[in-house]
């Protein structure tokens, strides 16, 4: 259930993001969920609000890298 309601909120956050900020965030896993090293769940505490742009640069990777 909390999981559910986290990814809602994590939704209705990006959308509310976009609009104030006028560019696109993401939901993102923290943890990939296919990951090459890692591979991480679908669960509340693995989910973040991030740029589009820093989560197309991460990937399925874990960290970002410069």
């Amino acid at each position: 259930e909390l999981t559910a309601f986290v990814t809602s909120e994590s939704h209705e956050l990006r959308k509310l993001r976009n609009a104030l900020t006028g560019i696109e965030w993401h939901v993102d896993h923290v943890v990939p969920l296919k990951g090459k090293q890692v591979c991480g769940l679908h669960i509340w505490s693995n989910l973040a609000v991030i740029p589009k742009q820093l989560n197309l640069q991460k990937g399925n990777n874990l960290a970002f890298h410069d």
